[in-house]
């Protein structure tokens, strides 16, 4: 099932033809009634896959939807192919109104582009069907592809479902005889194929609707998913390696990865160079890590049908043209470091997901690249682990230029990597870093004004990745626009908020960085009778809490770590004083903590709180206590202080 919203030239309607029974009979099947909120529902994804003796694909795709309200976005049918190695040998569409007769889209209506028009040079490319905006309810959209491809893959996968529901959703393979097949079903109970000869099919029935949810996993960890490995029986064709476990993988893209990180001539003088006066291990990987860093990120995506996709350029060459896409960067570290005499491998992960890589399914599940060097046994890093053969590795991101060698990025923390070490090489699991390692302090001096009014000076100092999303804001934007960034997070929990002051500072080599601030508010609190006056010190703290709305949950829940320690010092205005202050809070639950404390200190309230929200995957059952636990540390943080005229 191939669809995506992209915006393509309107296409041009021929006369109807025959329509091929398969629509036909798409078309007749009756769907159950949906909740309003779902625009289409998706009558037919078929996907049948013909396997070659010599290795050759067609791949035959075949899909039909139903309109039910107009809304929903762009409906596109699209299919990417590979412009080296295949090609689209046919793409038809069909468009079944109920009141009209159908009609069948010209071969000019099929638009064909590039994948990736962001990348330098892209051998990927997409044709795509745009049946038009507003479709009349009760339309049917039909499309048919072949695609043709030469490749030396010998894994497939398939998403039997999307967000919308399905009613029939199939996957086909047809192999040559003697072919060994295995299938892995993901997010769905074990499912054996319906055999017949050589063909193999797998498919799934009523599949209801998955509603998107605040807080949750994306599709790919909820809906039913499938991962094929087919190969020759007795491997005896080494141009079609058998993917049989992650060991095997590792041997193949091993191969492909090594020979570009070659120690050449001009590698070993550059490293000389970076790692001159360096003294440690650690000073010598920072030296060149950092270097890396700063090399020029571009996509190059080349002889993607052989294994381009995880082929590095040379290393020499990254050096020499200063550019390279993840890999690249990777294995260019890796030559610098193997100059410098210190051992490294590629290692492929997921960018942003750790769910999408599944350790059951051994197959090139990754979209990025990495490193893991060898490190002395004595480093103690959080981003270090041991592994059993291989030693022990730091993890390190060369394309993420906002983190120090040390720290791990967010998006790939506790997700399943593959090391790429031949016959060594195995699944490994990032690590996930302690909360406290990305915590946010902050310290507020604020003075009240018997009207209401308050000035504030705020520090912050942001650790690990909280530092990094900071850091990003700040590389990407003007300080005009970067004051207005947090003019709007100060201006959500404390209203119109004047921010007259900001500085930042990065320590990026100390993994941390500062901001100072400083801001006005022409309200704080609440003014009762002219007498009394109640303000919450603790909406000071800033940006605290997350927010789930009260409704039945269906998916799971996803919350990041979060680590937070915040003091306040509110200076009380002359002619108030403190009534009433809110006892201590002590919160403790299976996804976190909380504290905070109020108290006087001569003219001034002084609120302290520290909180820690665990990095949580839970069921959607655990879903009102998550929500409860989440609303008490709002709740205390906005705990009210009662300051009365004498």
């Amino acid at each position: 099932m191939k669809l995506a919203p992209l915006m393509l030239v309107a296409s041009t309607l021929m006369a109807a033809e025959a329509v091929p029974d398969w629509v036909l009979q798409a078309a007749g099947r009756t769907a159950p009634v949906y909740p309003a909120k779902v625009s289409r529902v998706v009558l037919l994804a078929e996907e049948h896959v013909t396997i070659g003796p010599e290795g050759r694909q067609v791949m035959h795709e075949r899909g039909a939807i139903r309109i039910l309200q107009k809304g929903g976005g762009d409906l596109v049918a699209y299919r990417p192919y590979n412009a080296k190695s295949g090609r689209i040998a046919s793409f038809q569409g069909w468009l079944l109104p109920p009141s009209a007769k159908p009609t069948i889209f010209a071969k000019n209506a099929i638009a064909d582009q590039a994948a990736a028009p962001e990348y330098t040079y892209c051998e990927e490319r997409v044709q795509s069907l745009n049946p038009g905006n507003n479709l009349e309810p009760g339309s049917v959209f039909a499309w048919e592809v072949v695609e043709e491809e030469k490749a030396g893959f010998t894994f497939d996968d398939y998403a039997f479902q999307e967000e919308l529901p399905v009613l029939v959703s199939r996957f086909v393979l047809s192999l040559p005889a003697g072919w060994e097949v295995r299938g892995t079903m993901l997010n769905h109970d074990r499912m054996e194929p319906q055999i017949e000869g050589s063909t193999y099919t797998w498919e799934l029935r009523d599949l209801p609707w998955i509603e998107p949810e605040e807080r949750s996993p994306g599709f790919h960890a909820v809906a039913p998913r499938l991962g094929v490995n087919y190969f020759p029986a007795g491997g005896g064709r080494p141009d079609l390696r058998p993917l049989k476990d992650w060991r095997g993988v590792s041997e193949w893209l091993s191969e492909l990865a090594d020979p570009s990180a070659e120690v050449t001539d001009s590698i070993r003088r550059k490293a000389t160079e970076l790692i001159a006066g360096a003294a440690s291990e650690m000073e010598k990987i920072r030296a060149i890590g950092g270097f890396v860093q700063k090399t020029n990120y571009v996509e190059v995506a080349i002889n993607l049908g052989h294994g381009g996709g995880f082929t590095p350029r040379r290393a020499e060459d990254s050096l020499a043209t200063n550019y390279g896409d993840c890999k690249d960067k990777a294995t260019l570290m890796r030559a610098l470091l193997k100059a410098a005499g210190i051992e490294s491998y590629l290692l492929l992960i997921d960018a942003n997901d750790r769910e999408y890589v599944r350790p059951e399914w051994p197959a090139p599940q990754f979209d990025h690249a990495i490193i893991a060097i060898r490190v002395s046994p004595g480093t103690n890093l959080p981003a270090a682990i041991e592994h059993e053969r291989l030693g022990r590795l730091l993890i390190f991101d060369p394309t993420d230029w906002s983190t120090p060698v040390g720290d791990v990025r967010l998006g790939e923390q506790g997700s399943h990597a593959l090391v790429l070490a031949g016959g060594r090489g195995e699944l490994v699991t990032v690590p996930l870093l302690a909360p406290e390692l990305s915590r946010v302090e902050s310290r507020a001096e604020a003075k009240l004004e018997a009207t209401g009014r308050l000035s504030a000076h705020v520090s912050r100092t942001y650790y690990g990745q909280s530092a990094c999303r900071i850091r990003a804001i700040m590389s990407h934007e003007r300080k005009d626009e970067i004051k207005r960034t947090f003019e709007r997070s100060l201006s959500a929990s404390l209203g119109g908020v004047a921010l007259d002051r900001i500085e930042p500072s990065d320590r990026f080599e100390e993994g941390r960085l500062e901001v100072s601030l400083d801001f006005s508010l022409v309200q704080f609190g609440r003014s009762m009778q002219g007498r009394m006056l109640v303000v919450s010190p603790g909406l000071l703290a800033l940006g605290t809490g997350y927010a789930l709305p009260a409704k039945e949950r269906k998916l799971p829940v996803k919350l990041p770590a979060r680590a937070r320690k915040d003091s306040v010092a509110l200076a009380v205005p002359p002619g108030l004083k403190v009534d009433e202050l809110p006892d201590p809070v002590r919160i403790e639950s299976p996804y976190g903590w909380y504290r905070a404390s109020w108290k006087v200190e001569g003219d001034k309230v002084l609120f302290e709180h520290s909180m820690e929200v665990k990095d949580t995957l839970a069921p959607a059952s655990e879903y009102t206590k998550i929500k409860k636990f989440l609303e008490e540390i709002a709740s205390s943080q906005a705990a009210p202080v009662v300051l009365l005229k004498p």
